[in-house]
């Protein structure tokens, strides 16, 4: 797929990062590792095209099942789980494109769908769930993201800037604790340091806009991570 199919900077950024990946041969022999039900394979190009993604194809019954063992395999797995979400970036796209109110507000809901794709890779109960697997993802990311957003509009506090959406100096002391259980877990598990760093100074009440000015970044840049971030302590806290 080229590159420009995507508008969001977001996925414009993953799509890029799939250029290099999809021919990286320590990536390529990790994948053969796995021994898919598919014929050898000198890119994961052809992995994506096994597992479904494109035009529908004349005999293609077996996608499912080996997009199936992909999602089996995510769940201890940041390749697959990479792979996996680049399977379903197409449906992504649709979802934002669907949901979004403006073009702004389109690359902010592709931020937390990005997010929530992470989550629900990691997580989705694939023994359970066999069947339909790329559309049954996406049905889970959109609920999970939007079911989230209503959840926020009763049980969170509004506060002016744009940190964790709950203002620390009125935050239940449990709800702190929980915080840096959680950072600790993530630590253990080998999250990057600056990462880390990046949910220390959201709970302690910086804004992204904050952020990005001390870092030199722009405050889209932290936006994403902040998704990612987030994303993946909710997977981590899940498996836990």
């Amino acid at each position: 797929m080229n590159v420009t199919t995507f508008s969001s900077p977001v996925l414009r950024r993953l799509q890029h990062e799939w250029l290099h990946l999809r021919t990286d041969r320590r990536s390529i022999r990790a994948a053969r590792s796995w021994q898919l039900r598919i014929a050898p394979f000198d890119s994961l190009d052809e992995v994506l095209v096994a597992a479904g993604f494109g035009p529908t194809r004349p005999g293609a019954h077996d996608d499912d099942a080996v997009l199936g063992e992909l999602v089996a395999i995510a769940h201890d797995d940041e390749l697959a789980s990479r792979i996996v979400l680049q399977r379903i970036l197409p449906g992504v796209a649709s979802i934002a494109r669907r949901r979004a109110r403006c073009a702004s507000h389109r690359a902010d809901l592709t931020d937390d769908l990005v997010a929530a794709a992470w989550t629900v890779i990691r997580t989705y109960p694939i023994d359970r769930r066999p069947d339909y697997v790329a559309a049954n993802l996406l049905r889970s990311i959109e609920y999970e993201v939007f079911r989230r957003f209503e959840r926020r509009l009763t049980t969170f506090i509004p506060v002016p800037t744009d940190t964790f959406d709950v203002a620390v100096d009125v935050a239940p002391p449990h709800a702190l604790v929980e915080l840096a259980a959680v950072v600790r877990d993530a630590h253990r598990a080998g999250m990057d340091g600056d990462d880390l760093d990046l949910v220390r100074r959201l709970a302690r009440g910086e804004s992204t806009v904050e952020i990005a000015a001390a870092l030199g970044l722009t405050d889209r840049a932290i936006r994403y991570r902040r998704a990612a971030v987030t994303g993946r302590l909710a997977a981590l806290s899940r498996i836990a």
